[in-house]
């Protein structure tokens, strides 16, 4: 690749960091259901797989949402 192919090929960083954020939303909003139907979970070890699925969920879209954030700076 030469010098002339690097200066045309497209920046997506912008667009990178834009879905990145996007889809940490997604993940942090789909992980509130999760959280609060720990409480409705009648037994403790499917509390215990609930609570720890949701918090699972909230940590990926957390660190997508920030590697977004990242990407933009």
């Amino acid at each position: 690749m030469t010098s002339d192919d690097q200066k045309q090929t497209p920046d997506h960083k912008n667009r990178d960091a834009e879905t990145m954020k996007m889809l940490g939303l997604f993940m942090g909003i789909l992980s509130l259901p999760v959280l609060l139907a720990t409480f409705w979970a009648g037994m403790p070890f499917a509390m215990g797989i609930n609570f720890l699925s949701g918090l699972i969920l909230l940590g990926v879209g957390i660190g997508f949402y920030l590697r977004g954030k990242r990407l933009t700076h």
